[in-house]
């Protein structure tokens, strides 16, 4: 019986040991992985606001003078050089007026130049004793006279061509006619606006700035902008005023930016993201945004027994190709790149692909191509 167990032992040990032997070693499988390995750069962090654009420089012409518009010489789009006419309004009664103060002031000119002369041969005639004090007195008296008709005319005339001249509806500056407010035929009361004029050669935009961030905005600082209109195009202003109160509901604080536009590609009333720079660091471990994974934790506060949720940041590294993972601290984040404050080093190799599907300790092969 002692001999039969121990041949069915022998036999066991003898089967598992040629199974043993038959039995294939099967490699641990590598997960094919990109790497970007880690160097000091430079980051901003950017202050996004919305806003819209406006001309710098834009005005509307109101009508001096109450009357009916006849002609329209500049329409919406138009460019006009600053005093080019925009519009006529119906000036023939004006152009009368100007006429006769005209032709009165000429009048009075003659006159008062033949009484000047006469005054000039009189004040010898006086000085040498030739006329008597009455005779000087009386030729003083009509110089006067000349003079304040002559002041009295000039004035009617200025005036008279100050009205015939605001028949026309001029350009205060150069730029652009944005709206015409009036259809020709129609009348215009005085004080109303006729158009409006737009210099597009310099935009403008008002932005509000949380009031924590005034102290990392100045005037001459860089905005940049970007418009849906143009995907691919950042345009460059600059700050040139900042408002020195503080909007106590808001808690935001005025800024004005600046945008050439020689290309006059920017108009007015488009809506665009402003981005501002309000920190900068140089020499700092810079990683693509991607790398950086996160995992949320849940901690229970022991004395009060409340739960509050964590979030920490880790990424993979490669290290004698094996994935490891170091828990980092991100700084600052723009664009698809973030700076690391701590737990990776300059050198480390960072995955940046295959991240998401690799464990830690896991054999990794890095792919170059």
């Amino acid at each position: 019986m002692i001999r039969k167990i121990s041949f069915l032992i022998f036999t066991a040990i003898f089967l598992i040991a040629g199974c043993n032997k038959n039995k294939e070693i099967i490699p641990e499988k590598s997960i094919p992985v990109r790497v970007y390995t880690a160097k000091p750069d430079s980051i901003s962090a950017y202050l996004e606001i919305t806003g819209n654009l406006q001309a710098e420089n834009d005005a509307q012409v109101v009508s001096m003078i109450s009357e009916k518009l006849t002609k329209i010489l500049k329409h919406a789009g138009n460019q006009v050089k600053k005093d080019g006419i925009i519009a006529i309004m119906e000036n023939r009664i004006w152009k009368e007026s100007l006429n006769q103060a005209q032709a009165s002031l000429q009048s009075i000119k003659a006159r008062h130049e033949q009484v000047k002369q006469d005054y000039e041969r009189y004040q010898r005639l006086f000085q040498e004793r030739a006329v008597s004090q009455q005779q000087w007195e009386q030729i003083q008296s009509s110089m006067q006279e000349a003079d304040a008709n002559l002041a009295r005319l000039t004035a009617a005339y200025a005036q008279a061509r100050e009205q015939f001249n605001d028949t026309f509806i001029r350009a205060p500056f150069d730029g652009v006619v944005g709206t015409i407010y009036f259809d020709e035929g129609q009348m215009i009361p005085v004080g109303q606006p006729v158009a409006k004029i737009i210099n597009t050669n310099l935009m403008k935009t008002k932005l509000y700035v949380p009031d924590i961030y005034i102290p990392k905005i100045k005037t001459g600082q860089l905005v940049y902008a970007t418009f849906p209109s143009f995907e691919n195009t950042r345009f460059v202003g600059q700050i040139n005023r900042i408002d020195p109160a503080i909007d106590p509901l808001s808690r935001t604080v005025e800024v004005k930016a600046v945008f050439q536009n020689d290309q006059k590609m920017l108009k007015s009333g488009m809506f665009g993201l402003f981005n501002i720079e309000v920190e900068k660091k140089k020499e700092t471990i810079v990683i693509p945004d991607n790398a950086l994974l996160n995992r949320t934790e849940v901690q229970i506060n022991r004395e009060t027994g409340s739960s509050s949720t964590v979030k920490n940041y880790f990424i993979f590294v490669v290290k004698n190709d094996t994935a490891t993972i170091s828990a980092v601290k991100p700084g600052i984040q723009s664009g698809s790149r973030v700076e690391i404050l701590q737990g990776l080093n300059r050198g480390d190799r960072v995955i940046v692909v295959g991240q998401k599907i690799v464990k830690e300790g896991q054999k990794v092969r890095i792919v170059t191509d």
